[in-house]
């Protein structure tokens, strides 16, 4: 229940104060700052500063002729207020500080330097809170100190009403003070009752600590909050002089060693304002921010901190927006780490926050008998940004936690395949860098070494590793260990989008090789999702800021024309706006026609003045729409784009071109970083092809696309987008499926911008057009764990040979099926899938002499043998009831029947489906996880898919493929549903489809006249 439903409840409060314990108890587990890197040789990339921070001073002194609404002084005059510290122009969200997450209320509730409450930050609002716009971090102690002067009540020292100070990993907090995801938040009531909470809704809002001390002159409390993020998990607090110290509950093994700031007031009454700030100079400062995290829209961060214990997945991917503070978030899949084809390391084999190793990923490879090998990609790749031509990947690494001499190592691969292993040595890696525990290092590209003995540095626990690439023919990359840079001339072209994986090698069972503060400057991959026209004036019913009602499903959003003088970005997270330019830069008034506007520069001038304090909020610079439609020609956009950068420095640039533009053979200027184009309700297929055209047009490589799905199906409301004029709200859920399934296939693809939200009446309109959005959306901010696309495999019956290929047709790994291998003989059937429950796919056969399955964990020996079914039936596999684990099951032509084993051993389905003739195939049709029975009949090149085992109906149906091909399924574009395809033996070729007959993409398998096709799950 919240703190304040029942009428006169307050925060309870103790006089139990627990003593001051000493520093020098505050065992902490603070890595070591990186150290001071060495100069780069001229032509090699230089590192990013990925790892930038410093103190961090508001006074809130601001003249109260510049606090006037509707900014109310919020992020005014940062420049001059925040000079007591390294660290400036940090920015505040406005958020509602409530428990249900309510929209923030109108910008004159929160204000400095008003005339009554001058050089002060005052709440003017009963319930209501901001986020300071970088992340506290730990200094080299292990320590955070967050310190101000707080007044609950002005001119009140008996209410019980409260201000706050909250931290919280997410940057998506309300900012409630007992919210779940508030790690650790103080209250400090009008009448000196203190109380600390951590994620108080889950235990009924009780404090883990109170105590009590006399309100200071005038009702006002000096505050300090002092975290120690180590062993000891104390918070030390100093309130009006007096010292506490608090042990953090048992549920906490580590405070987070970064989190978002959060100040707020609890007034229900709104009889005085909540003040923060002494108005003489002392308003709020910090021990040290992150200033990378938020430094732009780009860098990509994880802390590692704070997973629960017992999460899914050992924590690997458990609370991906909340460990990871920066606008982007992404997941990990749990990898071999060892060469040969693709298999599941052993059970736990990554841990995040886990006993032992709290706030770090760790990882463990088991022992050398089990090949004491392991891995996680992390599934965005590495990705240049369009400035430097550059990215860089960087982490702390232990090979072996507690040594400083073992030759076992840590790995750290940047690898051109979505579905690398991470072997150090493998084919697939670009750049393999082994960092043995001793100190001596070693780099390989494709299983060749690049130096030819091992490079060294001085031995010690923990390595600050980074690598800086300079993608594509430039063939130049540094490495840079503990400040040592060691400059690298790559024999073959790097990856421009470098998949990362981090690995470990250890030779004796209990080894435990551990990664923090893993830092990227940009991924690629979808990062951003949000709508274009938030805030239109010129369209009701735009005419509203319409962020607060989609901002719990986005992360980047467009603002047309707007007046940043209003206030609005206020409400923007950090970096997550996108803002219009395009009436400033052009007269794009008319269609088809338009002008230069004399007076651009200073247009932009007073715009970048409006703007103030708000920079950090900005993500993009949207510089014009359809600029052909408006006579806008290539010299006026450079032009314009010069102007742009004068005045926005290092702010990215984007326009959307006319679909028209995508047959002309003009570039898009090389200096916009973002390009989209418009054309709607088109299709799959004739989408995915004018992405092919998008990207023939940019003029660098290191330029991304975005895509714009539609959101307003006609007769909802308007405006509909042109050509979706006769669309339903199923037509236009179904679009933007395929729109998300296109971004997943291409990494160049980084932004989904809807076109435009319409508020309310898009809810009861389109519902189904909604909950997509949402659904992926939230997969977006949140980085859901989705599935891994499928790759195909090609088998010789002939020699024996397999070989497993990803989703771009790159070789994973090889393996002998015969004599000397698996065992399988020329009439046995290849299978594959995840025996023993969720992970990579691993192969089995079928011996139809025998009706014998046989089935390996390592695709080199037989784990089990199974006998079942009759003479002449079809072997089938799948996961029948959606727990995770494939078993067995055969289709009989005889009697058209399935007959599906939960145990492998007895059926648990035996529906009838189909007719003589047909081919039997399984599938998870229906996305739900389970598989469930189709056919294909050759005669039509017809597919029939059903969602039920038990009485099967088509519930999905398809033409494709050719007379005489094969049918195949699969996972295709990492949906979570499978798709249908066929391998067509004259060519060697296996083509994935959907029900559309669309041509996802093809792979040619091989050359040998006999190949057999697989498909699965190989990482």
């Amino acid at each position: 229940m919240p703190l304040h439903r029942t009428a006169g409840r307050r925060l309870a409060a103790s006089t139990l104060a627990l003593g001051l314990l000493s520093a020098a108890l505050a065992a902490t587990t603070a890595a070591a700052p990186p150290a001071a890197a060495a100069p780069v040789p001229a032509g090699y990339p230089v590192p990013a500063a990925l790892n930038a921070s410093g103190s961090f001073s508001d006074s809130f002194a601001l003249p109260s002729a510049s606090a006037a609404g509707p900014m109310y002084g919020l992020n005014v005059g940062l420049g001059q207020r925040q000079q007591g510290g390294t660290a400036r122009d940090i920015g505040y969200t406005r958020l509602s500080g409530s428990w249900d997450g309510s929209p923030a209320p109108a910008s004159g509730y929160v204000r400095v330097g008003q005339a009554a409450t001058p050089n002060r930050l005052a709440f003017m609002t009963g319930l209501s809170a901001i986020m300071l716009d970088a992340p506290v971090i730990a200094d080299e102690s292990g320590h955070y100190t967050v310190s101000t002067v707080v007044d609950p009540m002005t001119g009140d020292t008996s209410s019980a009403n409260w201000a706050s100070i909250s931290l919280a990993r997410s940057h998506r907090s309300s900012g409630y003070v007992t919210s779940n995801d508030v790690d650790l938040g103080l209250t400090v009531s009008s009448n000196g009752n203190l109380s600390l909470f951590h994620k108080g809704m889950s235990v009924g809002e009780v404090p883990f600590w109170s105590g009590h001390v006399a309100p200071g002159p005038g009702g006002a409390f000096d505050v300090t909050v002092d975290v120690s993020t180590g062993a000891d998990r104390l918070v030390r607090l100093t309130v009006n002089g007096t010292p506490f110290s608090a042990v953090a509950p048992a549920d906490v093994t580590r405070w987070p060693s970064s989190a978002y700031l959060y100040l707020g007031a609890y007034d229900p009454t709104d009889a005085s304002p909540t003040t923060f700030g002494n108005g003489a100079g002392r308003g709020l400062t910090v021990s040290r921010v992150d200033t990378t995290a938020t430094s732009g829209p780009h860098p990509f961060v994880d802390t590692f901190d704070g997973v629960p214990g017992g999460a899914a997945d050992n924590g690997l991917n458990g609370e991906l927006s909340a460990r990871q503070p920066a606008l982007v978030s992404a997941n990990y899949s749990l990898v071999s780490g060892a060469p040969g084809l693709p298999v599941s390391p052993p059970a736990g084999a990554a841990k995040v926050n886990g006993a032992g190793q709290p706030n770090r990923l760790a990882l463990s490879g088991g022992s050398a008998a089990s090949g004491g090998n392991a891995a996680v990609r992390l599934n965005k790749p590495a990705t240049a940004d369009l400035d430097s031509g550059t990215y860089t990947v960087s982490a702390a690494l232990t090979p072996v936690v507690g040594s400083s001499s073992s030759a076992d190592w840590a790995s750290l691969v940047l690898s051109g395949s979505s579905a690398s292993t991470g072997w150090v040595e493998g084919a697939d890696a670009a750049l393999g860098l082994r960092v043995r525990a001793d100190g001596r290092l070693q780099l390989f590209q494709g299983g060749t070494a690049l130096w030819t003995s091992e490079r060294s540095v001085p031995a010690a626990e923990t390595y600050r590793v980074s690598v800086a690439v300079r993608p594509g023919p430039a063939r130049t990359a540094t490495v840079t260990v503990n400040g040592t840079a060691f400059p690298v001339d790559s024999p073959a072209d790097l990856p421009r989008d470098g998949y990362l994986l981090l690995g470990t090698h250890q030779s004796a069972a209990g080894q435990v090789t551990a990664v923090d503060d893993l830092r990227v400057s940009m991924l690629g991959g979808l990062d951003y999702y949000g709508y274009f026209d938030t805030w239109d004036p010129d369209n009701n019913p735009n005419s509203v800021n319409h962020l607060p009602e989609v901002q719990p499903w986005t992360n980047f959003s467009q603002f047309i024309r707007q007046d940043p003088g209003s206030g609005f970005l206020d409400y923007c997270l950090p970096q997550a706006c996108v803002l219009d330019v395009g009436n400033l830069v052009w007269d794009n008034s008319v269609w088809g026609q338009g002008s230069p506007l004399p007076d651009t520069p200073a247009r932009l001038a007073a715009l970048r003045q409006k703007i103030d304090g708000n920079l950090g909020k900005v993500g993009l610079i949207y510089m014009v729409d359809e600029p052909s439609g408006y006579a806008m020609d290539l010299a006026a956009q450079n032009t314009a784009i010069g102007q742009i950068t004068h005045e926005f420095p290092g702010k990215g640039i984007g326009l959307t071109l006319v679909a028209s533009e995508l047959n002309t053979p003009e570039k898009v200027p090389a200096g916009v970083e973002l390009v989209g184009y418009d054309e709607y309700c088109v299709g799959r297929a004739r989408t995915a092809a004018n992405v092919v055209k998008l990207k023939a047009k940019l003029a660098s490589p290191d330029q991304h696309l975005f895509l714009i799905p539609e959101t307003n199906p006609a007769g909802v409301g308007q405006p509909v987008a042109d050509g979706c004029w006769t669309s339903t709200d199923a037509t236009i859920a179904a679009g933007n499926l395929n729109y998300r399934a296109i971004a997943a296939a291409d990494p160049r693809i980084t932004y989904l911008m809807n076109f435009r939200w319409i508020g309310q009446a898009q809810y009861t309109g389109s519902p189904k057009t909604v909950a997509a959005q949402q659904s992926i959306g939230r997969a977006v901010i949140g980085a859901t764990n989705t599935a891994r696309p499928s790759g195909p495999a090609g088998y010789d019956p002939a020699t024996g040979a397999f070989t497993a290929y990803g989703r771009g047709g790159e070789p994973l790994g090889t393996a002998n099926l015969g004599a000397g291998g698996l065992g399988m003989t020329s009439g046995d059937v290849l299978l594959s899938g995840h025996w023993n429950g969720p992970g990579t796919d691993t192969l089995g056969y079928y011996r139809p002499s025998t009706r014998q399955f046989f089935l390996s964990d390592d695709n080199a020996t037989v784990a089990r043998v199974i006998t079942y079914g009759n003479t002449g039936d079809v072997p089938l596999v799948g996961d029948w009831d959606g727990t995770g684990r494939t078993t067995i099951g055969v289709y009989r032509p005889d009697d058209q029947h399935f007959y599906l084993s939960n145990d492998n051993a007895t059926p648990a389905y035996s529906p009838k489906f189909g007719n003589p003739g047909d081919v039997p195939l399984v599938g998870n049709w229906s996305g739900t996880g389970r598989s469930t029975v189709a056919i294909y009949r050759p005669s039509t090149q017809e597919f029939f898919m059903s969602f039920s085992n038990t009485a099967p109906v088509p519930n999905r149906g398809a033409k494709y493929g050719n007379p005489g091909d094969l049918p195949v399924k699969g996972d295709w574009d990492a949906s979570g549903t499978d798709g249908i395809g066929v391998y067509r033996p004259s060519d060697q070729t296996l083509y994935a489809g959907d029900d559309d007959a669309v041509n996802i993409f093809s792979r040619k398998l091989g050359t040998a006249s006999g190949l057999r096709p697989l498909t699965g799950n190989w990482g």
